[in-house]
């Protein structure tokens, strides 16, 4: 039986919003040889091929981007780089119901964390980003809200008043400091359903992410791979233990 393997990236393969070590890109670049390997993530396509380079991403045999919200391969005919000379194969729309970012801005401003930056939101493709410490932080303001949200619960406390709010929408912690947002149904689990339902039956598929736990947004994907017999699913918490479980023999 074939393996097919799913890797996230924040977290899983880079430290959050960072490049990949260049010792782990070259340890990953040759465990890659002769492999299927896809990219499943909540980031767009150009910060993922920013953060993994275009040797690893051209390697893939596809990328998930946006909570696997757009799916995209390379064509058969070049080595392609940017983002407009891959093929997408899907994609969904995501539009903000009414209200949504004035209780986002309103979240902001009753957080207590700080060292709030600017920039709170970022639009994807079927998707919203939501941080309370701002996109234009700085790593420290990043480091200190990392330090500060396991203490107060605040992404577990915003998640849990938005989705009681809006029925239609999913809030799952994403990455080490934002919120990422969506219709219900259209987390990484959807990856399992759109491309991989028929590859299921007869291949063993293995994904490996460091936000498994609920309320992360690799919670679904696992949990929708778990409940097959060929798939599964493996908890990390930085790439340095990805290198670690590479060299197991269930990624042989």
């Amino acid at each position: 039986m074939s393996r097919i393997y799913l890797f996230d990236v924040d977290g899983t393969l880079t430290p959050a919003k960072s490049k990949i070590d260049k010792k782990f890109e070259s340890q990953f670049l040759e465990w890659m040889q002769n492999k299927e390997v896809y990219i499943v993530s909540g980031g767009s396509f150009v910060r993922i091929l920013d953060q993994l380079g275009d040797r690893i991403v051209n390697q893939t045999h596809g990328v998930f981007a946006c909570m696997g919200n757009v799916f995209c391969q390379r064509r058969d005919d070049s080595a392609h780089r940017a983002f407009n000379e891959w093929d997408i194969i899907y994609e969904n729309k995501f539009k903000a119901p009414a209200g949504l970012y004035k209780d986002l801005d309103r979240i902001v401003k009753e957080s207590d964390f700080p060292l709030k930056a600017s920039n709170h939101y970022e639009e994807r493709i079927g998707m919203l980003n939501f941080s309370i410490v701002g996109r234009n932080a700085t790593p420290e303001q990043r480091k200190a809200y990392q330090e500060y949200d396991p203490d107060h619960a605040e992404r577990e406390k915003i998640v849990a008043e938005l989705k009681g709010k809006y029925r239609t929408l999913d809030f799952v912690i994403g990455g080490a400091v934002s919120i990422d947002i969506f219709n219900t149904g259209n987390d990484k689990s959807q990856v399992v359903e759109r491309y991989f339902k028929e590859a299921l039956e007869c291949n063993e598929i293995v994904f490996v992410g460091d936000r498994i736990p609920f309320p992360g947004n690799d919670y679904a994907l696992a949990v929708a791979l778990r409940q097959h017999p060929n798939g599964s699913a493996y908890e990390v918490e930085t790439w340095e233990d990805t290198a670690v479980l590479l060299k197991t023999d269930a990624f042989a």
